[in-house]
């Protein structure tokens, strides 16, 4: 479609996510503080994965059309579910400059990773991936020694929900987008804003938190001149968070499955434990002490 068009088309699908982002983590909630963590885990799964698509959406605007490989980035991002988890994992941390987003996406993309009581006991598949499917879904799975039994939503809510008293906290890419939709940022005014100030902005690694913020500060200020409507005071909360937690553009970086070489990952643990066990023999008996 025309560029001229596209910003309006865009806002029409954000303003829908942000309303389906609401309800899923509203209901999400209130299964989670009944206590029905297997249903709320699946609603929370889809609430997070509407807000990556926002946020995705929102770094196109950042980037620009001319740059065509962030919009082949973000167009792939807003379809594939691993590329839309990293985004959710992304945003729960506070990263200093967009080098370190670069790295913590680079560790959770791997294909698999070694974990355990030794951090290297076992060898796990993409945990962004397992880990929304075990939310999902009921699976046969077999492990690396051969073994194969059932897993699903019982045995995730048995772990990491039912131990709790309190249901798992709203994730930041979800207080995210509602609070871009709370002060219009999600509107063709605001994405036009985001173009504006970000036009001719080039976000490498070098790019830091304190070269991102007044650029947030700027495109909340330039969406309220285009809209011709100030926030209200009890929206500035939202306005401040917004400022605070919009990190880096994501457009730069490679969100696809790294593949891991399951040899590799066996020969790292073999040299782990031999180093181990030679401390431990070099130790003798003072170990038991």
């Amino acid at each position: 479609m025309p560029e001229a068009k596209r910003f309006a088309v865009l806002a029409e699908g954000t303003e829908l996510l942000a309303d389906s982002v609401a309800a899923l983590e509203a209901d999400a909630c209130t299964l989670g503080n009944a206590r029905h963590h297997r249903g709320a885990a699946v609603l929370r799964c889809f609430a997070e994965e509407e807000a990556a698509k926002v946020l995705i959406l929102m770094d196109l605007a950042r980037a620009g059309w001319r740059n065509h490989a962030a919009v082949k980035t973000g167009l792939y991002s807003f379809y594939d579910h691993l590329a839309r988890g990293l985004y959710v994992k992304a945003y729960d941390g506070s990263p200093a400059d967009l080098a370190e987003v670069r790295r913590y996406v680079d560790f959770w993309r791997q294909q698999y990773y070694l974990d355990g009581p030794m951090d290297v006991d076992w060898i796990f598949g993409n945990e962004v991936i397992s880990g929304r499917e075990e939310r999902l879904y009921v699976d046969y799975i077999e492990d690396e020694n051969g073994n194969r039994r059932w897993t699903g939503p019982a045995d995730r809510a048995a772990a990491f929900d039912e131990p709790y008293q309190t249901a798992p906290p709203t994730s930041v890419a979800v207080r995210l987008v509602a609070a871009m939709h709370d002060i219009g940022l999600l509107t063709e005014e605001g994405l036009a804003a985001t173009r504006s100030v970000w036009d001719g902005v080039e976000a490498d690694d070098s790019m830091h938190w304190s070269d991102l913020h007044p650029l947030n500060v700027a495109v909340i200020e330039k969406s309220i001149e285009n809209r011709k409507q100030p926030i209200s005071e009890a929206k500035w909360d939202s306005a401040r968070y917004v400022c605070e937690r919009w990190i880096f553009p994501m457009t730069s970086l490679d969100l696809k499955m790294a593949e891991v070489n399951l040899a590799d990952l066996e020969a790292q643990r073999e040299r782990w434990l031999a180093r181990e066990m030679g401390v431990a023999d070099e130790m003798g008996d003072y170990g038991t002490y």
